[in-house]
């Protein structure tokens, strides 16, 4: 037994049981991200033992530093290689810079951030139109679940601006909408819905130079007049 358990240690120890290339870790399942991004996320040290590469650390970190929901890895001795499959996710918005210019940074539904060059060239022709304005920290709070809210929206949302997690704005097709604090609450939905009712609201402002719609309370929605002109405040829609 003692000489088997040499000689297969022996075996694996030689040149030829590393994985030494990049076409040694096979990728699949991917739909949206290249094989080289995936590779790069691993960042295997070439060469490397087979027997040294971990399935389940490598595992763990493609699915925190990825854009990628499940993944699997195996090792194949014959010749030794690896072989990694993911389900990725889509590139659902498109980070904007503070000079309003959009960047080659995408975001995926649980705030994971690439770029662009980390996707397949098949989808860049359908590249998401929701945007986002980044706080400092570069992590809009609770960006997986405000997303869902988002999703059921009645109106079309252009940029979810998260700078300010005490007022977190939309720019919408019926114009700008302040939320409120960032954060989910049972309410969340109810502000989101009441966009569909108040589609008219700059109409029911007459006159007055609107800034935004404030749905931070939605039982009573109310505009925000621009801060530049004499009459500036808030006034109740209902």
């Amino acid at each position: 037994m003692s000489a088997i358990l040499g000689g297969f240690a022996w075996t694996v120890s030689r040149s030829d049981w590393k994985i030494s290339r990049a076409e040694q870790v096979r990728i699949e399942g991917n739909q949206y991200l290249t094989d080289n991004a995936i590779r790069s996320i691993l960042a295997i040290p070439y060469p490397k033992l087979i027997m040294e590469l971990a399935p389940e650390q490598l595992r763990a970190k493609l699915i925190a530093q990825g854009s990628i929901s499940s993944a699997r890895i195996d090792r194949g001795l014959l010749p030794p290689h690896l072989i990694v499959q993911v389900q990725d996710l889509p590139p659902i918005a498109q980070v904007i810079q503070g000079d309003d210019t959009p960047s080659q940074i995408f975001v995926d539904e649980r705030g994971r951030q690439l770029p662009i060059s980390s996707y397949q060239p098949t989808i860049l022709s359908s590249l998401p139109k929701l945007q986002l304005r980044l706080p400092s920290t570069g992590i809009c709070p609770d960006w997986t679940q405000l997303y869902r809210v988002i999703q059921t929206s009645p109106v079309e949302i252009g940029i979810v601006d998260c700078r300010d997690p005490q007022n977190l704005f939309l720019q919408t097709e019926i114009g700008k909408v302040r939320l409120g604090a960032a954060g989910i609450n049972a309410r969340s939905n109810e502000r989101i819905q009441q966009l569909d009712r108040l589609r008219n609201w700059q109409k029911d402002a007459g006159s007055v130079d609107v800034d935004y719609l404030d749905l931070e309370n939605p039982d009573a929605p109310k505009f925000q007049s621009k801060p530049d002109i004499t009459t500036t405040g808030t006034s109740n829609l209902n």
